[in-house]
This record gives structure tokens, C-alpha cells and sequence, in this order.
């Protein structure tokens, strides 16, 4: 019963971040949606910040989830399997911002509940073994961290600018065609660059 619990308590969060942020959302709030006590959540997760970690890591895992089956779905080829993985983390950012938010802000840490931690570790496989595939022999595993780290924080950093339309209008292509065009761009960095030298 009290896993159960749990569980919709977890649910209920996720659907209240389907209609705003996760500052919005409250305990008693939660509660109220499934009718229990307005003590439960503090029962089970005892305190906020746990209980929206979790919250978290439930989303998360359901984006990585889906960023799987986008890679499985495009086939072998790494530099495909890498397009297909920007384009999920896209489709992240903008079916779920508010989760995508909550999951990679400072409202939580990824120590704050095993769930997001989880969560968080097996997207970061996928984005590792994604671009650990497009890297040319030899390239260290150190190298290879390093640009998945920067991969991942460009997808991030021009995503976030455009939401924000804090990329000036003058600029031709639209979000889609800017991310991929920097997809391209280190793909092909990383053929020419010796691993040692790299500097994408």
C-alpha cells in the first residue's frame, strides 16, 4: 500500500508539472489531488526537495526511455544514432519543459532520491555510447567524456537560447536546423582532430 502510494504521489507531480513550473507546486497541493492526507507526502519522501527529486527522476527516466527507442529506431549508423539523439532531447525540452527543467536545475540534486540519480546516469550512458561510437580509434575514454560534456552542453546552451529567443532574429535556420548544423559540425571535428588535440 505505502509503495503504491508512492507511486501516485510521483504521478500526481508529474502532472501537475505538465501545466507549470515545479516552484508552483506544493505538498499540500499533491495531496489534495488524491484526496489523502496532507501529511502523506512528508510521510514518504519526507520533505519537498525529495519528494520533487523523485518526482524528477520518474520524468527522467521516461525521457531516456524514449531517447532509446529514438536510437533504436535509427538504426546502426553513429552519426544517425547522434542526429536521433539530439532530436529527442529536443523533443524533451519541448513536450516537457517544466520536468526538463526541474531534472536538470537547482531545485534538486541528483543525490536527492535514488530515482533521479538512476535516471540521470542512464541518460548519460546513452549520450556517452552515442558519441563514444562516432570517435575515431584511439580516442581515450577521457577525450570521449569530455565531448559528450560538450555535446550535451551545446544541444543545452542553443536549445536554451532559443526558448529564451535570445538568438538575435538576423541569424538564418531555426532551433532545429542550428542544432544539428552544430551535430554536423562536431561530428566531423571529431574525424580530423587527433584525440589529444581535440578542442570542440
Amino acid at each position: 500500500m505505502d509503495e503504491k502510494l508512492d507511486e501516485l504521489l510521483v504521478r500526481a507531480g508529474l502532472d501537475l508539472l505538465s501545466d507549470g513550473p515545479a516552484e508552483d507546486i506544493s505538498m499540500r497541493r499533491v495531496a489534495q489531488q488524491l484526496g489523502v492526507s496532507h501529511q502523506a507526502p512528508y510521510v514518504h519522501f519526507g520533505n519537498k526537495r525529495r519528494f520533487l527529486a523523485a518526482v524528477a527522476g520518474a520524468g527522467l527516466q521516461q525521457a531516456a526511455t524514449s531517447a532509446d527507442a529514438a536510437l533504436a529506431a535509427a538504426g546502426d549508423d553513429p552519426a544517425e544514432r547522434f542526429h536521433a539523439l539530439i532530436d529527442a532531447y529536443i523533443a524533451f525540452m519541448h513536450e516537457r519543459p517544466h520536468l526538463h527543467d526541474l531534472a536538470n536545475g537547482s531545485m534538486v540534486s541528483k543525490a536527492d532520491h535514488p530515482l533521479l540519480q538512476q535516471a540521470a546516469i542512464e541518460y548519460w550512458n546513452l549520450l556517452h555510447d552515442t558519441v563514444a561510437a562516432c570517435q575515431p580509434a584511439g580516442t581515450s575514454e577521457a577525450e570521449t567524456m569530455r565531448r559528450c560534456a560538450a555535446a550535451w552542453g551545446t544541444v543545452y546552451g542553443i536549445a536554451r537560447l532559443a526558448t529564451l529567443r535570445q538568438i538575435p532574429t538576423s541569424v538564418p535556420g531555426d532551433q532545429h536546423r542550428l542544432l544539428h548544423e552544430a551535430g554536423r559540425h562536431a561530428l566531423s571535428s571529431w574525424q580530423v582532430t587527433s584525440p589529444a588535440r581535440a578542442r570542440w
